[in-house]
């Protein structure tokens, strides 16, 4: 074996198809990636026609492994250009009508006289251009594969479907119908026994009568009508797609037609030009060196013209005198080695290479004769290009099997007496689920009759009708795709899928569905894989047996030629198999040493080695047949041996007949079987969501009776009467429930009675109580409330539209109450009742108005607003505190004066009495003491100045460190040094600033430090906590009887005689002003703790 590099064309070629699969896949990616960053809307658009542009006229199909979709060669009509020129050209334009049309489905237009006109005028046209594009259909000489077929009917289907599509949007208008119309079912039901009536009327001659397509227009009506979305695609692409489907059928069994037509026509005396000068081509390109085997006439065959027409032919190359050298036998042509010898030795031949002609059976066969420079003689015979002529057991070996799978069956007749001429066309007649076709012909030895057999469907009609079912349903598929990949063309539309998913996961009906389809599908599919191993278990024994019979008849000729020393083992082996017509090899030792096709042996095809496994059962365990796998030319091969001269192992001959695993016999059956199982698991699918919705209605009418009766119980109406035959499992859940509804109706009896009450309760009330919910709507309110806000309220009222604007503070101080609760999550719940109160003082119209809300609950069950008016009860408040604090006052300065009067009277007489030694130190101590109270007047007076003073006054807050100003005052208490009675001392660490003024924290901590030391504490520690939100004041004094704690922070109480008593409440008023709080606890002979807790200083 020589290996030979490819020329430059096929390099070419090759660069070519590698760089143009890598510059697809990268524009794909580009395209895709540039789809995915658009915005909806027209850009997206862009793109998608872009894409399709793209497709339709850059060479992609040939890249994205689809060059049989976008060959004209096997799809072409010139109505529409590049748009019509292929199968897919067709599709991509008609998915991107599909992709407009549901775009205008969506959004919907009023239904006008001229879109009724346009869309009778689409409707009008759908049936004439299918067939048209049907007409386009051109199948390939070596039959239609399943891909090809699909992608035809897909184009066909597609320009249908957007017909129809769009003549639906345009008459569909502006709302989604509710229900199915009677007409979609029935168009369906229409175009299905349209097409089963269609296959029946089908003729050869014309395929069907011209009135077969207005038989169409009642289920194109009928899909127009307006359905919902989902049933409207399923019922425009069952009737589109029905039609599309026998359209093409059709128009595939005229192409298979076609090509049987010019079988026919190349046979009898008709010449056969393009091969006479592709011979004559050949005769001037021979091959250097000379082929002096059948290996070399094979390599010299492929690089012609002929062997890419897949013409069959035999080669030869003689001696001079008409003895063969080589030979090759690609076909069974009518050519017998003495005629060839004949016109080798011919005296023309050599004058130089000719071409004769000569008459044979089926047709005319064409005879290059070409002498060699070695004097040697090529010889190439070439007939007609028919199914006739078969093909070699070698070609069949080197090219692969081409007996099945045909897209029809030749066959010829004997010779008869008849009439001389030869008919001129072939004479078609429909039997059955077949079409039969006649030609007579002219031939050597009288007259014949070609036979030629169409068969509409492989596998009857049954098999048509389930390969019918499943493009169907991939129409479905299709529109359905194009249906939702329109969403993402929309501006701001997007499939949502994650409610899909959810509502998946969470529905009854589809697990039952999924149980159901799992019950169905599990088994067929068991049965399927059965069925498949079966089918290629009874193909493998039939080889078998046909592979033993034919060792059978060959062992004893094989034996008698190797034990008689003279014969020629080669030629024998040879005759031995064109007699059995089968191939045979002959192993002895172990090696190949004789074959019945040199050329598989001299292109390295036969294996020169007995495989290890044979050898061994074979020569060593003394077996006589053995079958195993095999490959030959890169085809899968079933290879039998038998022991053909018994023997020791070097000396035993064992004869192998290699056979071709016939994939097209058995591919059929299994074609055919994987498309019934397949509807099956569909129909299966079908009934399994049919019957899970069937169940799930069932299951639901007893739910939905609940669900109406728990909304009428909700309603306070009348119970509805649940439907009698109720389900056995649901007749607990009901009676629970009348259980429950008489429960509610006891419950709701007694609500009423206590809600009647409760009004009569608030009606003679001084307090004015008004219940809202979430939206400031009055559900309840009393006289009193009505007469506070000066008009009346009804339930149902909005409380800021209701009353004056003068109460609008008081509303919306309520809207932030409800506001907090809300976003605290119901706080009330969870700090106690106490944190859901609010208690507020308004000024509306000159009137004090005291107002206190408390929580119903959760949202959105709203509050209750008590108000009351307070002007009286305020003023009087405001007399009694004056006096209180003139009684304070007086009493605060009487203690100070008595001393000062006291003094000066001491003075007075000191002077009186003429005491002059001494009256110097009298008048100094008495000057002393009268100095300190009169302090100590300053003090009181400030105190009650600073207590007094209005918040209105007071600094903004500001952030501060508390424990760098608490460090500052107990550093200033420090100074003291060891003598001081007291200690005091820092605790904690820094943390953020909190929310204060930083001299009145300073003050605070000198009066709870001055209290402290006052209380005969001997340490005293200032701690700061929670990350500098929190200071305590820590003292181990005497501490505060139990009874006086309620009144510590009341202003003029004092646990000391000295002090007016207004430090803790002068300090709890600060730290109020601060939002922060004060707390106190004390044991009494153990000490006191005061803490005070601080907002946080909001960060920058």
């Amino acid at each position: 074996m020589q290996p030979i590099p490819p020329s430059q064309g096929d390099a070419k070629l090759a660069a070519l198809h590698g760089t143009a699969g890598r510059a697809g896949t990268a524009l794909a990616a580009a395209l895709l990636f540039l789809f995915m960053v658009a915005p909806p809307g027209p850009w997206r658009w862009v793109v998608v026609l872009a894409a399709a542009w793209c497709l339709l006229r850059a060479p992609l199909g040939l890249a994205l492994g689809l060059a049989s979709s976008f060959s004209p060669a096997l799809f072409y009509r010139p109505m529409l250009g590049v748009f019509s020129a292929s199968a897919g050209s067709l599709v991509v334009l008609g998915l991107v009508l599909l992709l407009a049309a549901a775009l205008l489905w969506r959004r919907g237009i009023p239904r006008r006289w001229w879109t009724v006109s346009a869309a009778a005028l689409l409707v009008l046209a759908a049936p004439y251009l299918v067939r048209y594009f049907g007409r386009g259909i051109a199948p390939p000489a070596g039959g239609v594969s399943v891909g090809l077929w699909i992608s035809w009917q897909l184009a066909v289907a597609a320009a249908g479907m957007a017909l129809v599509f769009w003549a639906a949007a345009l008459v569909r208008g502006t709302g989604e119908p509710r229900g199915v119309p009677w007409t979609l079912p029935a168009a369906c039901a229409w175009a299905v026994l349209a097409a089963l009536a269609g296959l029946r009327l089908w003729q050869p001659y014309g395929a069907w009568p011209e009135w077969y397509t207005f038989v169409w227009l009642p289920a194109l009506v009928g899909v127009m009508v307006p359905a919902p979305s989902r049933w409207a695609v399923c019922g425009i692409a069952t009737v589109a797609g029905t039609a599309a489907a026998l359209v093409t059928w059709g128009a595939a069994v005229e192409g298979r037609l076609g090509l049987a037509e010019r079988d026919a026509a190349g046979l009898g005396r008709e010449d056969d030009a393009p091969a006479v000068v592709l011979l004559e081509r050949m005769a001037h390109e021979l091959p250097t060196p000379e082929p002096r085997t059948a290996g070399e006439l094979y390599a010299f065959w492929l690089k012609s013209p002929l062997a890419a027409e897949d013409y069959p032919a035999t080669l030869a190359v003689w001696t001079r005198t008409g003895d063969p050298v080589a030979e090759l036998r690609l076909a069974r042509l009518d050519l017998r080695p003495p005629l060839l010898a004949a016109l080798v030795r011919s005296p023309d031949t050599r004058r130089g290479p000719r071409v004769e002609r000569l008459p044979a059976v089926p047709g005319v066969h064409n005879v290059l004769v070409a002498p060699l420079p070695s004097g040697d003689v090529l010889t190439v015979g070439v007939g007609p290009r028919t199914l006739l002529i078969a093909a070699d057991r070698v070609a069949r070996f080197l090219q692969g099997d081409v007996g099945a799978g045909l897209p029809y069956v030749p066959s010829l007749s004997l010779p008869s007496p008849g009439p001389p001429a030869q008919s001129a066309r072939v004479i078609w007649t429909r039997t059955g689920w077949s079409v039969r076709g006649e030609r007579r012909l002219e031939l050597p030895g009288g007259v014949r009759h070609v036979h030629l057999r169409v068969d509409l469907q492989q596998g009857g009609p049954w098999a048509l009708l389930v390969r019918g079912a499943l493009v169907v349903v991939l129409d479905a598929v299709l529109l359905g795709t194009a249906w939702l990949a329109s969403l993402l063309l929309v501006a701001g539309g997007r499939p949502r899928l994650q409610p899909v998913l959810a509502g998946l996961r969470t529905s009854y009906r589809v697990r039952l569905t999924a149980a159901l389809a799992g019950f169905f599908v599990v088994p067929v599919m068991a049965f399927a894989l059965w069925s498949f191993a079966q089918l290629r278990d009874d193909a493998r024994q039939d080889g078998d047996l046909l592979i033993r019979q034919t060792l059978r008849d060959a062992a004893t000729t094989a034996g008698a030629a190797l034990s008689d020393r003279a014969t020629n083992v080669d030629r024998a082996i040879g005759e031995l198999a064109n007699r059995l017509d089968a191939d045979l090899w002959l192993y002895q030792d172990g090696v190949l040493t004789a074959t019945s096709a040199p050329v598989l042996d001299e292109l390295g095809l036969a294996d020169p080695f007995l495989a290890p496994d044979v050898f061994v059962r074979l020569a060593l365990r003394d077996e006589l047949e053995v079958s195993a796998d095999g490959s030959t030319a890169g085809r899968p091969v079933r290879v039998g041996y038998r022991v053909v001269l018994a023997g020791a192992p070097r000396a035993q001959a064992i004869l192998a007949a290699p056979q071709l695993v016939d994939d097209e016999r058995v591919r059929q059956p299994l074609e055919d079987l994987t498309f019934t199982l397949v509807l099956a698991i569909l129909v299966g699918l079908v009934a399994a969501v049919a019957l899970a919705g069937l169940v799930a209605r069932g299951l639901a009418r007893p739910v939905a009776a609940l669900r109406d009766a728990a909304v009428a119980l909700g309603q306070s109406a009348p119970l509805p009467t649940f439907p009698p035959g109720a389900l056995r499992e649901f007749q607990p859940v009901v009676s629970a429930f009348e259980r429950m509804a008489a429960d509610v109706h006891k419950s709701q009896a007694a609500l009423e009675e206590a809600r009647h009450r409760t009004a009569q309760v608030l009606a003679n009330v001084a307090t004015g109580v008004i219940a809202v919910d979430e939206g400031l709507r009055v559900t309840m309110a009393n006289p009193r409330a009505a007469d506070l806000l000066g008009t009346p309220l009804e339930p149902g009222n909005l409380l800021p539209r209701t009353a004056s604007s003068e109460w609008l503070p008081v509303w919306n101080a309520v809207s932030e109450f409800l506001a907090a609760g809300t976003g605290a999550g119901g706080a009330g719940g969870a700090g106690g009742e106490g944190e859901r109160i609010a208690e507020r003082e308004f000024d509306v119209g000159g009137r004090q108005i005291r107002v206190q809300i408390a929580s119903l609950g959760p949202s959105p069950d709203g509050c209750v607003v008590a108000l009351d008016d307070a002007t009286a009860f305020t003023r009087a408040a405001r007399v009694l505190a004056w006096g209180e604090m003139a009684r304070q006052v007086a009493h605060e300065i009487k203690n100070p004066l008595t001393p000062i009067r006291l003094g000066v009277q001491h003075l007075q007489r000191a002077r009186a009495e003429g005491r002059a030694r001494d009256f110097d130190a009298t008048l100094e101590d008495t000057a002393a003491r009268i100095l300190a109270e009169i302090d100590r007047l300053d003090a009181i007076a400030r105190a009650f100045s600073r207590f007094a003073s209005p918040q209105a006054e007071q600094l903004p807050l500001e952030p501060v460190d508390l424990y760098a100003a608490a460090r500052e005052v107990v550093q200033l208490y420090a100074l003291g040094g060891a003598e001081l009675p007291t200690h005091f001392e820092m605790a904690g660490e820094a943390g953020t600033p909190a929310l204060a003024r930083r001299d009145e924290v300073k003050e605070v901590l000198v009066n709870l430090l001055e209290n402290a030391r006052n209380a005969g504490a001997r340490r005293v520690t200032v701690r700061v906590s929670e990350g500098g939100r929190r200071l305590a004041v820590e003292d181990d004094g005497r501490g505060i009887p139990a009874d006086a704690l309620p009144r510590v922070f009341e202003p003029a109480f004092s646990t000391t005689s000295s002090g007016a008593g207004l430090g803790l409440a002068i300090a709890k008023r600060l730290i109020e002003s601060w939002g922060g709080t004060i707390a106190l606890e004390s044991v009494p002979g153990r000490g006191t703790t005061v803490t005070i807790t601080f907002q946080a200083a909001p960060t920058a």
